[in-house]
């Protein structure tokens, strides 16, 4: 416990904080225009907004092919540096391969995507590739330390969202889309000056090919977790209709909050820091995952309260009565809310363990557990209870096996990118 105090003071927490505390403000700056967004634009435009979310946090797992992660754990500042720009060069036809797909979607009329504007592939390359630099490049901010700048990255892009959202309302239902490009190339302002240009050249085919351990490992992973976490208003859409799905791109927007705020700030310091003991002391880990494991689940009980027995009563006040479905929405999402927080923080430790396979067949249980809706016929609140109480069980169950690959042996022997890549050799 002694070591563990030290490892806090050393900057975990300070981390954690330089992070979140962006997070915050970005955050709570959303949640304030909130109400007003709701009243500039109807359920129907939300959900065509959230369906295109949906599609932008899947494809961005494919634009980047994952090699953010890698440049956490390169050995060397050469490599990481060289692999910060190959994934930035790779991510512009990859995005634009991204844009095609959308536009695809959009004229089959896939899972609803048929009411998206005709500007749908600029909208999808445009925000797609903004997206893939802004991850890419938090990431070697990350490696850095620099965990201040990727605060005041989601400040820019936090507050940039909702502020173009509003002032090009004018424009009708597709001013949300709009807006959400411009804030996602607004907030690269805050990180592009920390990328210091390579020594060699721009283009290292070479170091794509020497960490395609992360491709061909986390991609397929992560994507079909994003899948079953995303497909989930473009189901609603379709089952639903648009206001059903709206609702719930509200509820979503706001019961992420926590996740977004805290989960995904303690989740970026938490790995960081995981990577560095594995080189040093690797029987600090164990502490560490349970010591943050109890105080997410601490942290996210009254948030969960909260939503649980407060949300339908303040989104009716906050939003007006065409949203009260969102209200309920929230209230039984709340659970779903306090898993994902205690797993976003932790969960990447699977990455560093001699079994990264396994978060593939978890995701893959995550997508059976999603097609559940249409197998079963039920009212919009009751497919959203289903799924939820199903989301909570496989959460705790993969918990479990976490913790079981935090135990020292399980993490000593193999690496995510091979033991070479991360110690340099």
């Amino acid at each position: 416990m002694r070591g563990l105090w030290r490892l806090r003071q050393s900057g975990f927490l300070r981390g954690v904080a330089a992070i979140a505390g962006g997070t915050l403000l970005a955050q709570l700056f959303n949640f304030l225009l909130l109400p007003v967004l709701a009243r500039l634009y109807t359920p129907e435009a939300m959900g065509l907004w959230g369906i295109f979310i949906s599609f932008v946090t899947v494809a961005a797992v494919l634009t980047t092919l994952r090699y953010e992660v890698a440049i956490v754990t390169a050995g060397s500042e050469e490599d990481a540096l060289a692999l910060t720009w190959s994934a930035l060069i790779l991510s512009v036809p990859m995005g634009l391969l991204g844009g095609v797909a959308l536009e695809v979607m959009r004229r089959a009329n896939i899972l609803g995507y048929g009411g998206l504007p005709p500007e749908a592939f600029f909208f999808g390359f445009v925000t797609l590739t903004a997206t893939a630099w802004g991850t890419v490049v938090r990431y070697y901010a990350i490696r850095q330390g620099m965990f201040g700048f990727v605060g005041r990255f989601s400040v820019a892009q936090g507050i940039a969202r909702p502020v173009s959202q509003i002032l090009l309302s004018v424009m009708g239902s597709v001013g949300l889309l709009w807006g959400e490009a411009l804030a996602r190339f607004l907030g690269l302002s805050a990180l592009w000056r920390i990328l210091p240009r390579p020594s060699g050249p721009f283009w290292r085919l070479d170091i794509l090919l020497r960490f395609r351990t992360s491709p061909l490992i986390q991609t397929p992973s992560v994507f079909l977790n994003n899948v079953a976490l995303m497909a989930l208003v473009p189901i609603f859409v379709s089952l639903y209709g648009p206001a059903v799905g709206g609702a719930l791109a509200l509820a979503q927007r706001a019961v992420g909050l926590p996740v977004s705020l805290v989960g995904m700030a303690v989740g970026d310091v938490f790995y960081s820091r995981v990577a560095q003991l594995l080189r040093t002391n690797p029987r600090m880990i164990r502490p560490l995952f349970l010591a943050t494991s109890v105080r997410m689940f601490l942290l996210a009980l009254p948030v969960g309260l909260f939503l649980s027995f407060g949300a339908p009563f303040m989104v009716s006040w906050l939003f007006g009565e065409p949203w009260a479905l969102a209200g309920k929405m929230m209230s039984i999402m709340a659970p779903w809310m306090m898993g994902q927080l205690v797993l976003t923080s932790v969960g990447r430790v699977v990455f560093l363990s001699r079994f990264p396979w396994i978060k593939l067949f978890y995701d893959s249980l995550s997508v059976l557990i999603m097609s559940t809706v249409f197998l079963v016929p039920l009212p919009p609140e009751g497919a959203l209870l289903l799924l939820t109480w199903l989301y909570v069980v496989l959460y705790f169950s993969y918990w479990l096996v976490i913790w079981w690959l935090t135990y020292e042996e399980n993490l000593s022997l193999a690496l995510p990118f091979g033991r070479g890549d991360l110690e340099g050799k």
